[in-house]
């Protein structure tokens, strides 16, 4: 064999081996890009899911719940598309039935929070619903019109839930004696109304009870028992978690899954 028949003999098979190190160090790395979008698609499923869930809790408007879900599908099927072939075959879809089986049941909703914290969960939460509204709207999933009533609806909620639960925290206060505190959970709670800049047919309603209510602890008395202070006051007693097992306090626990 002549000494160049000799060098391809030997070099050909090399070459070979690395062309195909080449390809598969290539398509490894696709296969990784690919994991990596399907884990940040999962991702946000996972997290629009949790507001749902949270929303469930406080809330009954049945419409936009649905919408919620759907969009949650839509996350969790972009998902299952988006991961390599070998992943995607053992993937089992998102099962929206339980989720659409509780919203259709119209459960009691709770109408105040347990703390300051849950407060600030609420508004993380409602603050993802309302973000995935918009991108519905381009996506034609959901007219502009019910974009906005949707919008509108759900910070009015929001409000509403803020504004019951510093009332129910100066109710207890005010039952224990503590006027100071007391008035100031009011004034928290009227502000937030004042300072709210939507108009709704209750605003003026409750601006006007919670000045009255401050008025009365000054002349000694106490308000009545009323269901924001017992709810509150149940919140307190134990450590609650939903049908979803997410903790009242929602740092108390790990979530579990379904």
């Amino acid at each position: 064999m002549s000494a160049i028949g000799l060098v391809v003999a030997i070099a050909l098979p090399i070459m070979l081996v690395l062309a195909g190190l080449v390809v598969a160090g290539r398509k490894q790395q696709a296969e990784f890009k690919k994991r990596s979008q399907a884990r940040a698609i999962k991702t946000a499923a996972e997290d629009l899911l949790e507001a749902l869930e949270f929303l469930m809790l406080v809330d009954n408007f049945k419409e936009v719940q649905l919408v919620i879900l759907e969009r949650v599908e839509y996350f969790f099927q972009r998902y299952h598309e988006a991961l390599p072939k070998k992943d995607a075959a053992t993937h089992s879809p998102f099962d929206a039935t339980t989720y659409r089986q509780k919203i259709e049941a119209s459960n009691a909703v709770r109408k105040v929070l347990k703390s300051d914290r849950e407060i600030s969960y609420a508004k993380r939460q409602f603050s993802r619903v309302l973000k995935a509204l918009g991108p519905m709207v381009r996506q034609k999933q959901i007219s502009e019109t019910a974009m906005t009533e949707y919008r509108r609806y759900l910070r009015i909620s929001l409000l509403e839930r803020e504004v019951d639960t510093y009332t129910a925290q100066g109710n207890v206060a005010a039952k224990r004696g503590d006027v100071v505190t007391a008035t100031n959970y009011y004034k928290a709670a009227k502000k937030l109304l004042i300072e709210f800049d939507i108009q709704y047919p209750e605003k003026n309603d409750r601006i006007r009870d919670l000045t009255e209510r401050s008025a009365a602890l000054y002349n000694g008395e106490t308000p009545k028992e009323d269901n924001l202070t017992r709810a509150l006051s149940a919140q307190a007693s134990k450590d609650e978690k939903n049908e979803f097992g997410i903790p009242s306090d929602p740092n108390a626990g790990e979530k579990q899954k379904f």
